[in-house]
């Protein structure tokens, strides 16, 4: 079996999971008042927006960062569960989580916003480990 379709279901599966955790993060009742207050939008702009774009380019980049993620996890061997919580760990603070924050430095981005986007990118990582682990156990 070649790497592209060792990597193909583990990568699906953890880009689906961390984008349907979005629509739980994001729903008004978890976080998503909270981030439209912080923003200073009411609900109603939230609800205004029903483009397919942003969901659909929200996608591909979780589906790019999933097969990045098993590429690291297949290459190196890492296939403990503890191990991929830490490679999870490791990513989130050294690349998904300065590039928000330096965004919210210089555009001016509520740190609350900016925070409650970086946590939801730290779970999304943590969907990532469950999701390889089980792949890869399982197929």
């Amino acid at each position: 079996m070649e790497l592209f379709e060792l990597l193909l279901i583990p990568s699906i599966l953890c880009a689906l999971t961390a984008f349907a955790f979005g629509f739980v993060w994001y729903h008004p009742k978890v976080m998503g008042d909270k981030w439209c207050e912080s923003r200073q939008k009411d609900a109603g702009e939230r609800r205004r927006h029903t483009s397919t774009i942003p969901f659909s380019l929200s996608f591909m980049l979780w589906l790019i960062a999933g097969f990045f993620y098993s590429f690291i996890a297949m290459t190196f061997d890492i296939g403990l569960f503890h191990d991929l919580i830490a490679l999870s760990c490791l990513l989130w603070v050294g690349f998904a989580m300065p590039p928000i924050l330096m965004g919210s430095f210089y555009t001016g981005y509520p740190f609350r916003a900016a925070a409650i986007d970086s946590a939801y990118q730290l779970a999304g990582y943590y969907l990532f480990a469950v999701m390889y682990f089980i792949s890869v156990s399982v197929f």
